[in-house]
């Protein structure tokens, strides 16, 4: 019988980036127009297959992005594979947060020993881009802190329209095998 591989996904980002909406979107094809909050941690999954024909289950873990959360947030990164971080085009302070304290957070937990390298493949993220009239937050930002993060790409996109987030998440389930087989 063949093994059934599964990747656990942590998406991390501040309260209303669009983190559940992605999510909703990607495993149910569905956008919620109201503002939910995720308490504590949701976990969807869904089957992604890649470029190669193979399949991977993804273990979705949304977690909650309110500050009250933060004590207990770096439970649910034990066992992560991938690491999705979202930010809202429309609210600088939504980028910044990225480095710290998400981008920290995840380091501190899942980065290899003697290292600064995470065993973590990353994704940038900019929702909301069908805002482009409200937009704050410029490409080349995002692509800046893609770089600086080490994340394997940024993209920008839109939860409501399902505008790249396929794209997202599959690019980022084909990363940990494209490194593997290289």
């Amino acid at each position: 019988m063949k093994q059934k591989l599964v990747l656990k996904l942590v998406l991390l980002g501040d309260p209303g980036v669009g983190k559940t909406s992605l999510i909703s979107q990607f495993v149910h094809s569905r956008f919620r127009h109201s503002y939910q909050l995720t308490v504590g941690l949701d976990i969807s999954s869904k089957q992604v297959k890649l470029k190669d024909g193979r399949t991977v289950t993804l273990s979705i873990n949304d977690i909650g992005g309110q500050a009250r959360f933060a004590a207990i947030r770096h439970m649910f990164f034990k066992g992560a594979h991938l690491a999705m971080f979202v930010y809202d085009v429309t609210r600088s302070e939504t980028l910044s947060n990225i480095k710290s304290p998400w981008y920290s957070e995840l380091m501190e937990f899942c980065s290899q020993p003697d290292t600064t390298k995470s065993a973590i493949k990353t994704i940038l993220v900019g929702n909301k881009a069908d805002l482009e009239d409200y937009r704050m937050i410029e490409e080349d930002e995002g692509e800046a802190l893609a770089k600086e993060i080490q994340a394997i790409d940024h993209i920008s996109a839109s939860a409501k329209e399902n505008h790249h987030v396929n794209e997202a998440f599959h690019k980022l389930a084909q990363s940990f095998f494209d490194e593997i087989e290289h």
